[in-house]
């Protein structure tokens, strides 16, 4: 053995069927014609066979009544010389009968085999015991039948006929008594051979021409009945079949083969099943019609991927993303599209989530560069997620957010967040404002009457000072908040931040009769955050409980170390938790309530639907998580999973 692996010799190649082959393998009626012609030839041949054979046997048959005639005629005719004793006519006789048409030899032999008269001369005292073998001609015997021969010849077949002379009471005076002596003599004739019948004899051409009209007219009947019954109502079907195959969904066979039998039956079930085809393929598109649509709708950038990397759908929003027509992207392969290459992408460098999905269903998140039509690259944040299909197909789908875009609407919700404070906002400004303006006009008038003590002045003047202060903190708040993300996280104040937002958002509070307790542990806990961020999301949160408690209620803020180790450092995790007694969050909406763009309130108004998908984002970015606990008619609990910052940090 080498040890070298040799590749098996390709089969040999099929040979291909000649012109007729498949001239009749594309006719179903060419081969029900070819298999009758066939068996119509067969026929013909066996009818024509048999009939010569008849006609040989009944020729046979008359030849050998008309030797038996013929015999038994000259048998009198011997009796009659023989009772006269005249051998002379006897010898005439056998003369006479070998002339006669048809005989080739007569001759009549003694019981012995020797050869008394014959009309051959020559053949007189010569012996022919072969011819009366089996005849019994001795004394004790039942008077033998005559036998009839047949013999082949070169010239065909010879009869020949050992008639037995049989002793009778008139010529006992003679040949002695019938007992002793039961047979005077055997006439042996010997026939002309018969023609051979041929088959171009005349009546092989009589029954050949006979039997060929017979079967001709079969065959004619045949093919009319097969042509109506059999091959139009299947060339009818075969034809709709084909036109259904190439995509004419409203072909029907009709009337062409709609009979009682079992066509018939075949061609009403194809029009019903066609018919029914074409109900689902319209339905079908109706679907894909409604599905595409509904996919369209969704701003973001949506696609749903085969395992082969195919494109199964996209929206229109992925479609404006790389600046190409939506039809040019459902069909092809995922990475051929989005990145113009013209493999998968490679695992090492890209997190591909259907490379993942391939390897263990289940929902990922990774960034991509994507490459436009124009060459330019975009950045994107992809959310993907496993479908499996009815047959067991698992399918990718993904949410593409680009990052500028994520960026814009965490700026943007930011800012809505600033304006939905703005009531807040107003009263923190406005009272200082009324104060200031108080202390003011009082001390106007004081120095025109020239009748205010100067400690009474200093007074107000410390008054307008601490509430421009105040106005400055409510300000310098909100440039917090509306502050782009960091590129980095920093230690964030945890305490301070929420006293802030407590602040703008206590005037709220207290129009909703809302209470809030604020338990923090330690009082300095820094995380490890952004603090525009953070803030928001202490806001969104705080809000979100405030809709939930239309009727007034209970926000308790706490915060305390967890045991859940980080991942990223040895400590402990830090746990923030906002509880209300609002009206809850149903079991089947706790899975929904992070997506984008869902929004259910309790008080009857219409979010946005970005908050807590923002929230969620931002807990992610900074390392952390965000989970919900909550019952109808029970309140809800979230609770932020926050890193604790370094304690280096803290000085």
């Amino acid at each position: 053995m080498t040890g070298l692996a040799t590749s098996p010799l390709p089969a040999p190649a099929a040979p291909r069927p000649g012109v007729v082959p498949r001239w009749l393998d594309a006719s179903l009626a060419r081969r029900l014609m070819l298999g009758l012609a066939v068996a119509l030839m067969v026929s013909a041949l066996l009818l024509i066979t048999l009939a010569l054979a008849i006609g040989r046997d009944s020729l046979r048959r008359q030849h050998e009544a008309a030797a038996t005639r013929e015999a038994r005629l000259f048998e009198a005719s011997l009796q009659n010389a023989m009772l006269k004793r005249d051998l002379v006519g006897m010898a005439d006789i056998l003369t006479s009968l070998g002339q006669s048409p048809g005989v080739a030899q007569a001759r009549l032999l003694a019981p012995g085999g020797a050869v008394r008269f014959a009309s051959q001369p020559r053949a007189v005292g010569s012996a022919a015991p072969e011819a009366l073998q089996g005849l019994c001609l001795q004394a004790g015997c039942l008077p033998p039948a005559p036998r009839l021969g047949w013999q082949a010849t070169p010239q065909g077949e010879r009869l020949q006929i050992a008639y037995p002379i049989l002793n009778q009471p008139r010529c006992a005076q003679c040949h002695g008594p019938a007992d002793a002596k039961p047979v005077n003599g055997v006439l042996l004739v010997d026939f002309e051979p018969l023609a051979q019948a041929g088959p171009t004899s005349r009546p092989a051409l009589l029954l050949t021409a006979a039997g060929l009209g017979t079967l001709a007219l079969f065959a004619t009947i045949m093919g009319l009945t097969l042509r109506r019954q059999v091959t139009e109502p299947l060339a009818a079907l075969a034809g709709a079949t084909d036109r259904l195959a190439a995509g004419d969904l409203a072909t029907r066979v009709g009337s062409a083969a709609h009979g009682p039998d079992e066509l018939g039956r075949v061609a009403r079930g194809f029009d019903h099943m066609a018919g029914r085809m074409q109900a689902t393929v319209a339905e079908l598109a109706g679907q894909r019609h409604f599905l595409q649509t509904l996919i369209d709708a969704v701003p973001d950038p949506v696609l749903v991927i085969g395992p082969d990397y195919r494109v199964r759908l996209a929206n229109q929003a992925y479609a404006t993303l790389l600046g190409r027509e939506p039809a040019s992207v459902t069909g092809q392969c995922c990475y051929r599209v989005g990145r113009g290459l013209d493999e998968p992408c490679p695992s090492t460098l890209v997190n591909c989530p259907v490379a993942e999905m391939r390897a263990q269903p289940q929902p990922v998140r990774s960034m991509m560069a994507l490459r436009r039509a124009d060459g330019s690259a975009v950045e994107v944040d992809i959310e993907a997620a496993p479908m499996v299909t009815a047959s067991g197909e698992t399918l990718t789908v993904e949410v593409l957010r680009p990052l500028d875009r994520s960026v814009r609407f965490s700026q943007e919700q930011r800012l809505s967040t600033i304006g939905l404070l703005a009531n807040g906002v107003a009263h923190e400004i406005h009272n200082p404002l009324a104060s200031i303006r108080l202390a003011l006009q009082a001390s106007l008038r004081g120095l025109r009457a020239d009748q205010m003590p100067r400690e009474e002045l200093i007074d107000y003047l410390q008054l307008v000072d601490r509430e421009i202060d105040r106005c400055v903190a409510t300000t310098q708040r909100l440039l917090q908040m509306s502050q782009a993300p960091a590129p980095t996280l920093q230690p964030v104040a945890v305490m301070p931040a929420l006293d802030d937002v407590l602040a703008l958002l206590g005037e709220e509070c207290r129009a909703r009769g809302v209470q809030v307790a604020v338990r923090i542990e330690p009082a300095d806990m820094r995380v490890l955050a952004d603090e525009a961020e953070l803030r928001q999301v202490l806001v969104n949160l705080i809000h979100n409980a405030l809709h939930a408690m239309p009727q007034g209620g209970r926000i308790d803020i706490e915060g305390r170390h967890s045991g859940e180790a980080d991942a990223d450092a040895d400590a402990a995790g830090y746990e923030l938790s906002i509880t209300d007694t609002g009206c809850g969050i149903a079991a089947d909406e706790q899975a929904l309530i992070f997506m984008p763009f869902f929004s259910r309130r309790a008080d009857g108004g219409r979010g946005t639907g970005l908050g807590l998908a923002i929230c969620k984002a931002a807990l992610e970015r900074f390392g952390g998580r965000i989970a919900v606990r909550s019952a109808p008619g029970e309140g809800a609990r979230f609770t932020l999973h926050l890193r604790p910052a370094p304690f280096r940090e803290h000085a």
